[in-house]
């Protein structure tokens, strides 16, 4: 099999679909070297495509826009984006799409109503259209059956592989002053469903209860840098919270080495790599019971109720003082680590590239050409009642804590 794959959406602000593209990427050459990828790439990839090994770039196809992929077709047997949307769509080649979430589905006030038309457009005629879907979690196989009404068969659950992390670097922004007391970390860009603001107050509610530690951050503010020192200002932790901005993976290394924990408060998430970096590391971790999170850290996490800093502050408390309960999280988290490897990661994608091939035909061609895009034409801009009911459905059914699960409640 030759794969074409479409890298437009590769860029360094995309946080975590980025690095699963690097990593398939990176370790393709080594577990698949039958089944040439093929990149259809462009100039604003260099930066991260430079960072790739040679092999992984011996087949590189450099173009000026996404349609001119179709110029090319004739050199591939598949075509894949791994980037949440099928684009150009539809095509008459076997198609796979790699899906992340539909986060608009369950909190569509985080969303602009331009940027609801286009994930309407997007993703469900993308999941729609193409012939195989790789789910990064069963809980994004489920919203994509659920609610976009894709059709269960064509999907492959395949988990996230974390690239191994470099040997660790303090970051460059370090003080000695830094060195002072111990911190929690917390690795994400400032988007709304990362749910920082409920962090920050969290974190003063739980210095109030005694916790002598740090809030260290980073990732970009995303241009938001004013509103998140008025944010930290109000919940009264300025002197408390370091936020070291978007750091070499280095020092993300370092951090991870160095934490008392991980405190990961995402209200949503189609997978959260930071989870298995931090297993990887051996940083215990505390996150929100919710979406995918107890699928990906089982029972190697202390569990919150992500929407209630009460409940944030009470495991930040627990995880920086406990050590039996410390002990017991890194001894699962080396345990469930040993699931995310680079080689799952490449059988999955090739048994997902098998299936495309398999169900495509000349008759699903014509019904995507004829009827689907037709019907993909009609914008719309508001989720329907009879999505938002099984959205809420899907979020109640993730946020039960499994038994014998840690957790906090309070």
């Amino acid at each position: 099999m030759r794969i074409g794959i479409g890298l437009n959406l590769l860029a360094p602000d995309n946080g975590g679909v980025t690095n699963y593209a690097l990593t398939l990427l990176r370790h393709w050459p080594e577990f698949a070297p039958d089944h040439p990828m093929i990149l259809f790439s462009f100039a604003h990839n260099e930066p991260l495509l430079a960072t790739l090994p040679p092999a992984s770039r011996q087949h590189e196809i450099r173009l000026q826009t996404q349609e001119e992929a179709l110029e090319h077709f004739d050199k591939i047997d598949v075509y894949f984006c791994p980037f949440g949307t099928l684009w150009p769509r539809p095509v008459r080649k076997p198609s796979v799409l790699t899906f992340h979430d539909m986060q608009e589905r369950f909190y569509p006030e985080f969303f602009t109503v331009k940027e609801l038309e286009e994930r309407f457009f997007h993703y469900d005629w993308s999941l729609r259209m193409a012939d195989a879907v790789v789910a990064v979690s069963d809980f994004t196989r489920d919203m994509s059956v659920q609610i976009a009404g894709a059709t269960r068969g064509k999907f492959h659950v395949v988990p996230h592989a974390p690239d191994a992390l470099p040997p660790p670097v303090k970051p460059a922004a370090w003080t000695p002053h830094d060195d002072t007391r111990p911190f929690v970390f917390y690795p994400a860009n400032f988007w709304k469903h990362k749910n920082h603001l409920r962090l920050l107050s969290a974190f003063g509610e739980a210095r109030a209860r005694g916790a002598d530690l740090t809030l260290v951050c980073t990732g970009s503010l995303l241009g938001r840098e004013a509103e998140w020192r008025e944010a930290v200002t109000a919940a009264g932790v300025a002197d408390r919270v370091r936020h070291l901005g978007k750091v070499p993976r280095a020092e993300i290394s370092w951090l991870f080495h160095h934490a008392r924990a991980l405190v990961f408060p995402s209200l949503f998430e189609g997978f959260g790599i930071p989870l298995v970096e931090a297993m990887q590391t051996g940083c215990p971790i505390a996150c929100g019971h919710n979406t995918s999170q107890p699928d990906v850290a089982r029972d190697s996490a202390l569990y919150f109720d992500a929407s209630a800093p009460a409940s944030i502050a009470s495991a930040i408390l627990r995880i920086a003082a406990d050590e039996p309960l410390r002990t017991r999280l890194l001894a699962a988290g080396r345990q469930r680590a040993g699931d995310f490897t680079a080689r799952r990661l490449v059988d999955g994608h090739l048994a997902a590239f098998a299936t495309a091939c398999r169900r495509h035909t000349p008759l699903r061609a014509w019904f995507n050409e004829r009827v689907r895009l037709p019907r993909s034409q009609r914008p719309r801009t508001a989720l329907t009642p009879w999505e938002a009911r099984v959205a809420a459905r899907l979020l109640r059914a993730r946020a039960r804590v499994p038994n014998g699960y840690e957790h906090v409640s309070s």
